[in-house]
């Protein structure tokens, strides 16, 4: 089934992509969200105008992304843990504490999904921790993870 997508769908496309979908992912999930539309003749030439609205949204978000970029990577974002004699920690630091962390030293709200962290953090010291403030941009966030409560 041909769908034409209304917002960006994550693995599918971008808003006024027209896709080729499964039968039921399109009919069941899709259009009933108002995710896309069926492709039709006539919502072909509207799906350019969406595409074309996605450009200018995109190209305006990579400028105020390129600001937040250097708000986040202007300082260390400090964090206080638990730690035994060898540092190592008596919990760990996960994208929600570094979230938490950056919100509230930085000013800047970042969503905890947007910092991909393979494990999370065990033991003092400084980390180098990515965030995708952009789809097409990331931030490397200074975190030192120092002994404290």
């Amino acid at each position: 089934m041909k769908v034409i997508l209304k917002q960006d769908v994550d693995t599918v496309g971008g808003a006024g992509d027209i896709v080729d979908v499964a039968d039921g992912y399109g009919n069941n999930y899709l259009v009933p969200r108002g995710l896309a539309m069926r492709a039709t003749r006539g919502a072909v030439a509207d799906a350019e105008a969406i595409r074309q609205a996605r450009v200018k949204r995109q190209a305006r978000s990579i400028g105020e992304a390129e600001g937040l970029r250097a708000r986040l990577q202007a300082k260390p974002v400090l964090i206080g843990a638990k730690a035994g004699e060898d540092g190592t920690l008596y919990g760990s630091v996960g994208n929600t504490v570094v979230a938490e962390a950056i919100r509230l030293q930085l000013g800047v709200t970042v969503d905890r999904r947007r910092i991909p962290m393979p494990k999370p953090l065990k033991h003092l010291g400084e980390y180098e921790v990515p965030v995708r403030v952009h789809p097409e941009l990331a931030a490397t966030v200074r975190v030192e993870v120092v002994r404290g409560t």
